[in-house]
């Protein structure tokens, strides 16, 4: 028996140890489902069952549903994604709040969403966005001057590969979480051949990778540091105008 569970809020911090002031390793967004796989007092061990990464969450967040219900709304039928932000209609709690895009939508008709004893409206929204090349970085840049958080996946804070994951999660494409495994993703390409809509990757002066980013074209890159921003890109890596220094050096690029 699984003990399955879902994100009802607009974000919940995933934690690498049980503990509040550990560091935040990555965020559920509203909607995402979870498996629970261990409990520590006020704590509770989780994998999440959209990329199976692993954390701890606080006990005091966690909404159940039914095993079956996940079975029938997650994996029978692929939930919608949010493209925008969008506006939820909490009818247990009669409150509105805000979803980030990137969000999990398991909808049982049109607008209503619901989950164990959880009851959701939203706006109609259409299946996915434009998972073209143009689009997926049309994308990228609505998480415009979103600042860096680590561990972020939401447009109010969000780490260089979270945004990569949640861009593509709303075009339909399911990435991992962390850099070096979206690197093992796709097909290399040579800095000559790149193209809008490409990843590329940095790594640090062990050869580790460090930072990834959204090929805008063949000058540009979309990427979060400091702020999802876009900066110039060439065959050595991302160059800062501000500082007039390269910030990443460049070690691979991949496409989808």
């Amino acid at each position: 028996m699984k003990y399955i569970a879902f994100c009802n809020l607009a974000v919940i911090p995933v934690r690498a140890q049980a503990a509040h002031r550990s560091e935040m390793v990555t965020q559920l967004l509203f909607g995402e489902a979870y498996e629970v796989t261990d409990w520590q007092q006020d704590w509770a061990h989780i994998r999440t069952l959209y990329d199976s990464y692993e954390g701890y969450i606080d006990t005091h967040q966690i909404a159940w549903m039914h095993e079956s219900t996940y079975e029938n709304l997650y994996v029978a039928h692929k939930p919608k994604t949010a493209s925008m932000l969008m506006s939820v209609h909490d009818e247990v709690r009669g409150a509105d709040f805000i979803i980030s895009p990137g969000s999990t939508l398991p909808l049982y008709d049109e607008q209503h969403i619901q989950l164990g004893t959880e009851k959701y409206t939203i706006a109609p929204i259409d299946e996915y966005a434009d998972n073209s090349k143009h689009g997926i970085v049309n994308m990228a840049k609505t998480f415009m001057n979103s600042p860096y958080l680590w561990g972020g996946r939401s447009i109010m804070g969000i780490d260089c590969s979270g945004l990569v994951q949640v861009v593509h999660k709303i075009v339909g494409i399911t990435l991992p979480r962390d850099a070096s495994q979206q690197a093992l993703v796709g097909n290399n390409v040579v800095w000559a051949d790149a193209q809008e809509g490409d990843i590329a990757f940095f790594d640090n002066e062990n050869g580790r990778i460090v930072h990834v980013g959204i090929v805008q074209d063949k000058h540009t890159i979309v990427h979060s540091s400091g702020k999802v921003r876009t900066d110039h890109l060439d065959a050595q890596g991302i160059y800062c105008v501000e500082r007039e220094e390269y910030s990443h050096h460049l070690k691979c690029i991949r496409r989808i």
